[in-house]
């Protein structure tokens, strides 16, 4: 037993609620069979039928602390029971006679999963703020160090630690920041308490309010939780097993507001949901060992989506199975059987057992909705049902291309009536250019805006900034800006003050040095190119002591790409009365567009198709003018190029990491990792590719 005192039935509860109530006759019967998300649905269609029982919130008669007096009491001392802290406090005896009063700012009604996760009007009918599952009495100095943080274990010094749970930080894969640990002894309550609320109020999936970091949850109804939350509660969950303290109040609940926490029940629920047995249909029994599909799951509905007249379709879906006892009948049924076939109708045992896939073919030579019941038996399982569905349909379209290698693919398109061919346009979308966006324009007029901000010494010089002094740096610090959707280029007009030869005047981004420039004795342009940073980059610049910099204007301009539909050498073209056509002479791994215009009906253009083509891996090493490269402190400078070039970068093991269309014979990659890189480089319909070490 794991509480410092366990709840019973006693004279005091039974006044006012009818506590202590068992587990009803078939409460959980209609779970048998269902498995993951399903079971989680079928476990919520349960536990939240109604919710008219639940209690007010705060104090008084009705409220929440009635509740805590008969959920969270232990009748033999009166002392309250208290997850969050070991200190001692007590009911007063007539605490009835005083109408559940509560107790202040020394113990809280609190959400152990945090009511700013979702929000909602504490007086609705389901509002999980008043639902005693999650509820619990906390020491008011411990919950308010808690407040929204998740749970966790605590990896630095905690900030909190009353020696029953603590609050500090720690650091997961997907959240770093302050967390609430509470003692060994109680973690699997709070695990199972969350994965209530997630279950019980699986139709707040929209609410959960994953604008703060801190919420555990996703919108979503399955999983719910994040990936790090959802091993930590597992963990939590396995570790500290059901109590009599829990099983108790589990009833006493019930006896109040009429549904039950499943996972305190039984707890084996929470694997089958979302632990090791997710793929095995639950039985009450709890056994494992009998015949059944791991997947697909009964009900599944197969969607083969939108097809197109006479444009065949196929789909594949995966069969596994255990503990068979012979083999699987697969068969079609219900009002468009007709119009689908199956590659397999039946499945031996070992074959079932060591998974397979069936591929599902619609032909496509029927007009509107289609639908079909894919059944699987046998095997001593219990018959799982498929719904298939799809919609055919008649309109001109273009198709997914095929046959796609790293120099051409084929194109597909259905028939529009009346036509007497077609054209093809094959196109890319390249960047063709910049377009400036004036971002700052600071000429200092008058004195430093509000928005910079300055540091060391600066002053205001009329019209100008100067920065710096024999004894102390000067920096000034441009007002925040999003730098994330494209490189942008500061320019600033300086000079060295008086004297002071040599005078640097540096520039940084996010806090790391980009560049720095010596200042002469007039005013000049300095320029510097940044690269894409976040949506809240700092910008400052900066002297060293000694050596003073006058700054006369700061223009901040961003370099927004401009991208331009550039057709493929020879398209658009007309290729006859076809519906398919050879694309040849393309870039490998390369992003490709097609459309298809029919001509003599007056019909417009098709939808567009992507296609990508595959990587070269080929190096060519017989050219006339081969490539030649260099490396600065920049990058890599490329020259030789044919004009009007199309540049790819990948890296060791294939992945494109920049691309460029160059216009003239030098370009400069901004590359300063050494590595291994292939080049491939396009002009017109010549292809070469390159090998480069450096």
């Amino acid at each position: 037993m794991k509480a410092k005192g366990f709840l019973i039935s006693g004279f005091f509860g039974l006044m006012f609620f009818s506590l202590s109530a068992a587990i009803p006759t078939g409460y959980y019967s209609s779970l048998e069979g269902k498995k993951g998300a399903a079971l989680k649905t079928e476990v919520h269609n349960i536990i939240c039928q109604d919710t008219t029982h639940y209690l007010g919130y705060g104090s008084g008669t009705g409220n929440t602390w009635q509740g805590f007096y008969n959920t969270d009491r232990n009748p033999a001392t009166n002392l309250v029971i208290d997850m969050y802290s070991d200190s001692l406090r007590y009911f007063a005896t007539d605490y009835v006679a005083q109408g559940y009063p509560g107790f202040g700012q020394k113990i809280h009604i609190e959400h152990s999963v945090p009511k700013s996760w979702w929000g909602c009007d504490i007086t609705h009918p389901d509002c999980p703020a008043r639902d005693l599952n999650h509820l619990y009495p906390a020491d008011g100095s411990t919950n308010e160090a808690k407040n929204d943080n998740p749970l966790g274990v605590v990896s630095g010094t905690p900030t909190t630690n009353n020696g029953e749970s603590k609050v500090g930080p720690a650091n997961y894969d997907g959240y770093v920041g302050t967390v609430f640990e509470p003692a060994d002894k109680y973690k699997g309550d709070f695990a199972r308490g969350y994965f209530y609320v997630a279950t019980a109020y699986e139709h707040y999936a929209r609410k959960w309010d994953t604008s703060k970091p801190e919420n555990m949850m996703q919108n979503n109804t399955y999983p719910v939780f994040k990936p790090w939350a959802l091993t930590l509660l597992l963990q939590w969950h396995r570790q500290d097993v059901v109590s009599l303290k829990e099983t108790t109040r589990n009833d006493q609940v019930y006896g109040i507001q009429k549904n039950r926490n499943p996972f305190i029940d039984h707890p084996e629920l929470i694997e089958y949901i979302w632990g090791n047995l997710t793929t095995v249909p639950y039985r009450l029994d709890g056994s494992i060992v009998f015949p059944y599909l791991n997947y697909p799951n009964d009900n599944d509905t197969i969607n083969l989506g939108n097809t197109y007249y006479q444009q065949a379709k196929d789909t594949t879906i995966n069969l596994k199975a255990m503990n068979l006892t012979g083999s699987l009948t697969l068969s079609l049924g219900g009002t468009g059987a007709a119009y689908f076939s199956l590659d397999k109708t039946s499945l031996t045992k070992a074959q079932a057992e060591a998974g397979t896939t069936i591929k599902i073919h619609y032909p496509a030579t029927s007009l509107g909705n289609q639908s079909a019941i894919l059944s699987i038996s046998g095997g001593g399982i219990t018959t799982v049902n498929l719904r298939l569905k799809t919609t055919t349909t008649d309109e001109f379209a273009a198709l997914p291309a095929s046959n796609a290698t790293n120099s051409s693919f084929v194109t597909t398109w259905t028939p529009s009536s009346g036509a007497t061919g077609y054209s093809l346009n094959v196109y890319s979308i390249e960047n063709t250019g910049t377009n400036p966006n004036s971002l700052i324009n600071e000429e200092f007029l008058l004195a430093l805006p509000n928005n910079w901000a300055k540091s060391g010494y600066t002053i205001n010089t009329g019209g100008t900034e100067k920065l710096g002094s024999s004894t102390d740096l000067g920096k000034l610090t441009l007002p925040a800006q999003n730098l994330s959707t494209a490189p942008s280029t500061l320019t600033v007009r300086a000079q060295q003050y008086g004297s002071d030869n040599g005078a640097l005047l540096k520039v940084s981004l996010d806090n790391g040095l980009v560049t720095s420039w010596t200042t002469a004795v007039a005013f000049q342009d300095y320029s510097v190119n940044l690269p894409v940073a976040t949506s809240v980059s700092s910008i400052a610049l900066y002297t060293d002591i000694g050596k003073r910099v006058i700054i006369d204007n700061v223009r901040l301009v961003s370099n927004v790409p401009v991208y331009s539909q550039l057709s493929v050498s020879g398209y658009p073209k007309s290729v006859g009365n076809v519906l398919t056509y050879q694309v040849t002479g393309l870039q490998g791994n390369k992003t490709y567009y097609y459309t298809v215009t029919p001509i003599g009906n007056g019909a417009t253009v098709s939808n567009q198709v992507v296609v990508q083509t595959s990587i070269n891996t080929a190096v060519d090493k017989t050219e006339a003018n081969p490539l030649k490269w260099s490396v600065t402190t920049q990058g890599i400078l490329l020259k030789n190029l044919s004009d009007q070039s199309d540049i790819n970068v990948f890296d060791a093991v294939g992945k494109k990491i920049y691309s460029i269309h160059a216009a003239t014979p030098e370009t400069l990659l901004p590359i300063t990792q050494k590595g291994l890189y292939l080049l491939q480089v396009q002009q017109g319909q010549s292809f070469h590719s390159y090998k480069l070490i450096y």
